[in-house]
């Protein structure tokens, strides 16, 4: 476990920790994530010295990150259960509101991660905007969100999501938070049946097992065959029409 510095008071949070329970590295939707994020950097080429994840939980994105990467990734959160469980790495770990405006956190990193975290605050250009005061001048924002209310249900609801995106409320969210956008893109267009079908599965099982039920990792056989449509569709040299996320990447204009 990580050290954890604390720099402003826990406090709860819109979010199911059962989740992280289930959310490794090795689980087959975090690591297409990853691989999406890693490829939209590739294709950014900004100079990346260090980061903050905020909203990190149990540090898995950062953990990736730093073994990707090679640079440290600083994590913080006000759900002091979910920091308890980060494995140590090579950046630090705050509990820490990113609304208290710590002076040695501001202006201190060259990447932002909000990786699947503004779906669940109510004022997300707020938090948005507050998250920016923590980036060096020429720094980098990169968001994560699930995609279109369309697909809102149940598992939306136990997982503490307010809302879900698509690309033209991503751009909004952005111009609202003086964010130039770099690249808006949607993923998990092959996930999109295996949504649907959880939307109906999960109309038959109690609340206490949503989570449970919405997330777990499938057997090795189907793990197998979503890999395979990972593999194909991040190599598709265009954007998907649809998806089940919104990945996004942006550079703040002013603050």
């Amino acid at each position: 476990m990580s050290e954890i510095e604390f720099l402003s008071p826990a406090n709860s949070v819109s979010m199911a920790d059962e989740w992280f329970e289930f959310a490794s590295a090795d689980h087959f939707w975090m690591r297409w994530r990853h691989r999406v994020l890693l490829q939209q950097l590739r294709r950014v080429r900004c100079q990346i010295s260090n980061a903050l994840e905020i909203g990190c939980g149990h540090g898995v994105v950062r953990q990736m990150i730093e073994r990707d990467l090679g640079i440290p990734v600083d994590g913080c959160d006000l759900n002091q259960r979910a920091l308890e469980k980060a494995t140590k790495g090579d950046g630090r770990l705050f509990l820490y509101d990113i609304f208290d405006q710590n002076a040695e956190m501001l202006n201190a990193y060259d990447m932002i991660l909000l990786m699947d975290v503004i779906e669940h605050i109510k004022d997300d250009v707020g938090f948005l905007s507050a998250s920016l005061r923590h980036l060096r001048g020429d720094g980098i924002v990169v968001l994560n969100v699930p995609a279109h209310m369309f697909f809102y249900s149940k598992y939306d609801e136990v997982a503490g999501h307010k809302r879900r995106y698509n690309t033209a409320s991503v751009a909004a969210l952005f111009r609202a938070a003086n964010v130039e956008p770099i690249s808006i893109l949607q993923w998990g267009f092959s996930l999109v049946p295996l949504l649907l079908a959880r939307r109906v599965v999960l109309s038959f099982v109690s609340r206490q097992r949503t989570i449970r039920t919405g997330f777990t990792p499938p057997n090795k056989l189907a793990r197998r065959g979503l890999d395979a449509l990972q593999a194909i569709e991040t190599h598709i040299p265009f954007a998907m029409p649809l998806g089940t996320s919104v990945l996004a990447i942006g550079r703040a204009t002013s603050r």
